[in-house]
């Protein structure tokens, strides 16, 4: 998968040419923040350097053109491209509108848009755009960028496969475990038992559960979005030191996720990336789709034959192959 992830991106980047790297998920999700540490994973096997980077809300085109002169634009991956998430979506079209003087590549995409109007505006700023390729990361998105959107398009997996195998760490607190979402992408579905640990994995806070030195991280990072705001003509500096916070703070949101996706012999999930670091881990998973599809579009169209991962329609299917898979584990224990 990897591989598959390189071979795109290679194509359509330059080895020892700078790019900018635009919308860090500067929020608590760990799988938003897989992709963005699979994006650098990748652009380092390409030796393609990110000379900037930004979150969607601190952009600057007066230090990206300083930082990396006529460079590509990269827009991060993810499940943002569409109207369910304005201010990702905001910034991809701000930069398709302002930046036509380079080259402008969407990182692996989901595409959903709830309003027509909303995605015939986007489909007029991509076509007006002289150098804009879009990457979809399934084939259910591959359809809807084939009849709306008139610009190169192509497929690769999601930019997290690109972080490769991760070790799975030791210790089991559950038999199973319920990582169901409680955001807009939610499916209305009977809940599962009260006595089967289950949870989301966005903390309440972004900090929860972060060591004192990553909560100064964050709380630095908090400022400094706040300062480059707020003072534009300052915004070099400051948009370096807030981009040095984005590792540490991605690196301890994904091992998060990590840790709650290994805490259980078996998970049951309905997010995109608890399904991705489940295969990359080796954990037995039964997996259940989101509100538009995407998961079970990635599942048709890259990861049914992983092994590791068992489709559900319902609540009760879900359990009872969550069962199923908790005793084959222990039978082969």
């Amino acid at each position: 998968m990897a591989g598959r992830v390189d071979a795109v991106l290679e194509g359509l980047l330059e080895p020892g040419r700078p790019v900018g790297l635009v919308n860090f998920p500067n929020h608590a999700n760990p799988g938003d923040n897989a992709i963005w540490l699979g994006a650098h994973a990748a652009l380092r096997r390409l030796r393609v350097p990110v000379g900037y980077a930004c979150t969607w809300s601190a952009f600057s085109a007066e230090a990206m053109r300083r930082a990396i002169g006529g460079g590509p634009l990269l827009l991060n991956g993810g499940g943002n491209f569409g109207d369910l998430y304005a201010g990702q979506q905001g910034l991809r079209e701000h930069l398709l509108e302002h930046c036509k003087d380079r080259r402008l590549v969407q990182l692996p995409q989901s595409i959903w848009f709830r309003q027509p109007e909303n995605r015939e505006r986007m489909r007029r700023l991509c076509a007006a755009h002289p150098d804009f390729t879009l990457i979809v990361r399934e084939r259910q998105s591959h359809e809807i960028a084939s009849r709306w959107f008139e610009v190169p398009t192509l497929l690769s997996p999601d930019m997290a496969f690109a972080l490769g195998p991760l070790d799975r760490p030791a210790g089991r607190a559950h038999a199973r475990f319920w990582l169901g979402r409680q955001d807009a992408e939610r499916v209305e579905r009977a809940a599962p038992p009260p006595e089967l640990p289950a949870s989301d994995w966005l903390p309440t806070a972004a900090g929860d559960g972060m060591p004192i030195a990553t909560r100064r991280i964050l709380e630095l990072n908090r400022r400094l979005v706040e300062f480059t705001r707020e003072d534009a003509g300052r915004a070099d500096r400051r948009s370096r030191a807030l981009a040095s916070t984005f590792g540490p703070l991605a690196q301890a949101w994904v091992r998060r996720g990590i840790e709650i996706v290994a805490s259980a012999q078996v998970i049951v999930t309905d997010r995109l990336h608890a399904h991705i670091f489940a295969i990359l881990l080796g954990v037995p998973h039964v997996v259940l789709d989101n509100s538009y599809g995407k998961v079970r579009s990635t599942f048709d169209t890259w990861t049914h034959e992983s092994g590791f991962a068992t489709w559900a329609q319902t609540t009760e299917d879900a359990l009872r192959a969550a069962d199923a898979l908790v005793h084959h584990e222990a039978g082969t224990a």
